[in-house]
Formats: C-alpha cells, structure tokens, sequence
C-alpha cells in the first residue's frame, strides 16, 4: 500500500526557544529561570519525538462490502487503521475520499458531498474499525479513495499528514424495471419451461445417456457406454428447440449511431434488459449477452458467452452495469454478425430502445434461422413494422409509460 507523507509542521514549538531559555538560565543561574529552561527542553522533546513518531507504524486499508450491488443501495466502506507501536495517539483523523458518482448516504445541506471525515484517539498496538456507509445512486463501475490520515504530537503543537492510497471498487447493477404484467412473452420469455414436454430432440446434439428402458428404440441404445457400464444405455439428445436465451441489447437510439446519442433511452434498454436476465437466470436457463455498447471502462465491446449459474448472471448484469449509451455500430449489423456463434434454436430476446427497419429485417432473418425472436422496445412500434413482425412469427412489445418512469 503506497503512503505519501506530507509535514506541513504548522504552530511548531521552536526548539530555539529552549535554546534561549537555557543560555539564560546558564548565564544568570537563577533557580526559576533553571526551571523554565529545564521544562522547555522537556517540552521540545516530548513535541519532537511524538510529533515525529505520530504516523510511524501506523497502518490503515480500507474495503467494501459488499463489492457488488444494485443501483441505489449502501454497501458499507470499512476504515481499519492498526496502530503498531507502543506509543499512543492523542487524536487522529482520517479523511476518505469518494469517487465521482459515490455519496455520503445522508448529506446535511452545505456540507461536502466528496469525502467522509472520522477521528478518534489510539493506544498503543491497537486497532480501530471504523464503518462508513456510503451510496451509490446509478448503476457503473465505481472507485473510492485515497484515504488521509492526519496525528500530531500529544501537547497539539504540530501536525503530520499521510495520504495511503487504495482504490476498492464496487460495481452497481442496473436496477430492476417495475414491469406491468411478468407474464408476457416479450418481458418474461420464459414459455419454454425445463418440464415442456413435446420437443423435437436433435440426434446431432448429444448430451449423455441414461438407464435402458422398455419400449426404447433398439438403436438408440449406446453399446460403448453400455459395455462399461454393464447395464444397457440409452442415449440422450438435446431438444431441438433449445432453453437458451440471448439477450441482444441495442443502446443505439438512431439510425445515426456514431453522432447521437440518447442517455435515458440507454438507461431504459438496460434496466429492462437486466430485468429479463435475472428472470430467466431464476428459471434455471442458460443466459448469454451480445450488445453494439462500449464498456465505460474498458472502450471495447463486451460479450458474455451463454452458460448457466450464479457466475453467467454475475457477468451478463456486469455487462450491463459498466455499459455506456454509444454503439460500436448498427445494431442489425452487429447482430446478424454473430449469427453463427448464436446456439441452434435458442431464444433471442431483442431489447432496443427503437426499432427501425434495419433492426426488424434483422430480426425476421434470425427467426428463418430457426430462433424464438422476441423484442422489447421502449419507443412505439411503426404500425407496418409491427404487421411485418407478426406475419414472420416475431414476438414484440413496447414499455408503458409508466414502465418508462419507472426505470429512470
């Protein structure tokens, strides 16, 4: 952990005053002015040393918990500052400093949105922890820190500042979106449940085998496995109209994606987005993200590859929280460029905040391929291009106005 000492000594006591006091002591050999000049030495020493020794052995690291959160909740920054050295401290204070877009969690008005002050005195070889709520109000990738120390010697003559610089980072989640009916196909797709039962399976897609039973086809029975098993086996296939979905979240809100841009709509395509994954990841689906957005951080185009489980949604609502309102480029182009990585069959969930005719050819073109398509938009549908859509099987859907306020 770097430090960076800074001394500025302000109202020091001037040893040149001890000095003085001594000379003349030694010069008139009075015994009051012995005394004064005795106690000002003892004086100077005790401000030198323990002004000296005040930041010495003190070490302090700061982290946050938890380091994951949804937009608008207080996760909780601990200060731990241990005092190694057997000299106590009279008074020290510790100043951390907040990141942009991280606020104290209750600003009295005309106070200092930027940092948290706290203070309090040590012993010798003690340990303090101190825990400071702070809050996060919008979703992104944040930092705080550096954390300043500040001590002086025990009689308040002088003053020893240090800077320890730390930088731990929490990551807010999109909120969730106050959706008006979770039971429709364009916000909850989640229609084709891991019991439906019907589906074609696909003797391309192997998945593993099972116990031999009556009435099972003679060849779909796996002679190697049921060799090593000694137990006949029956293969499994996965069906043909798969349980996966993939989330293609579009933040381009016009046809001119490289000059405009439309910061709430983005906003709006990503709560609601977020709130799609969560579902679908609650419904023990696999879940994967493709976007045209630029990372805020990173300034690349991120990705999350479809799997199933706590570390796929983590990924897909990192995605989305670190997710900036500028496209890389049109959303169809993008799109139809990872149509052979898109598993065969499987559910793509299409979340934009307007839907052109780019993006609805596009759409049409992934349902030929033999995916369930479903669109969420957040601007109104053309009447043509919602005919259009139906005619091919394109399942789509518009927020309410109220959906819309509640997302921002």
């Amino acid at each position: 952990m770097e430090t960076h000492p800074v001394d500025p000594r302000t109202g020091r006591f001037p040893w040149q005053a001890a000095v003085l006091f001594v000379a003349i002591a030694a010069i008139t050999r009075a015994p009051a002015l012995i005394v004064l000049a005795f106690g000002a030495v003892i004086t100077w020493l005790v401000v030198e040393i323990t002004g000296r020794l005040a930041l010495a052995a003190v070490d302090a690291r700061v982290t946050l918990t938890p380091d994951r959160i949804v937009a608008g909740e207080l996760p909780v920054a601990t200060v731990e500052i241990v005092n190694r050295k057997p000299i106590p401290l009279p008074w020290l204070e510790a100043r951390l400093f907040l990141g942009e877009g991280v606020d104290p969690p209750n600003p009295l008005p005309g106070t200092p949105h930027g940092w948290i002050d706290c203070g309090f005195p040590m012993r010798g070889r003690e340990r303090v922890v101190v825990r400071l709520p702070v809050r996060v109000p919008a979703r992104g990738a944040y930092a705080i820190g550096p954390l300043r120390l500040r001590a002086g010697d025990w009689l308040g003559f002088t003053q020893t500042e240090r800077t320890v610089a730390l930088a731990p980072e929490v990551i807010a989640y999109p909120a969730p979106l106050a959706v008006r009916d979770r039971a429709l196909a364009s916000l909850r797709p989640l229609a084709e449940t891991a019991t439906r039962r019907g589906l074609v399976p696909d003797p391309l897609r192997f998945r593993g085998v099972r116990p031999h039973r009556r009435g099972d086809a003679r060849k779909e029975i796996h002679w190697k496995a049921s060799a090593r098993l000694r137990e006949l086996q029956t293969k499994l296939y996965e069906p043909a109209t798969s349980l996966d979905s993939i989330f293609l979240v579009n933040v381009a809100s016009y046809e001119q994606y490289w000059i405009q841009a439309d910061p709430e709509a983005a906003e709006l395509v990503v709560s609601a987005a977020a709130e799609l994954v969560r579902l679908a990841a609650a419904a023990g689906r696999q879940v994967g993200l493709v976007t045209n957005g630029i990372d805020n951080l990173t300034h690349e185009r991120p990705r999350s590859a479809l799997g199933r489980g706590p570390r796929s949604l983590t990924r897909s609502l990192e995605i989305l929280a670190r997710l900036g309102p500028y496209a890389v480029g049109a959303p169809e182009t993008v799109f139809l460029r990872e149509r052979g990585r898109l598993p065969w069959g499987a559910t793509l969930v299409i979340v934009t905040p307007r839907l052109g005719a780019g993006l609805a050819n596009a759409a049409v073109a992934l349902r030929r391929a033999h995916h369930r398509v479903l669109i969420v938009s957040v601007s109104d549908i053309p009447a043509a291009l919602a005919a259009h859509l139906t005619v091919h099987g394109v399942t789509h859907d518009v927020l309410t106005p109220r959906e819309r306020s509640a997302a921002v």
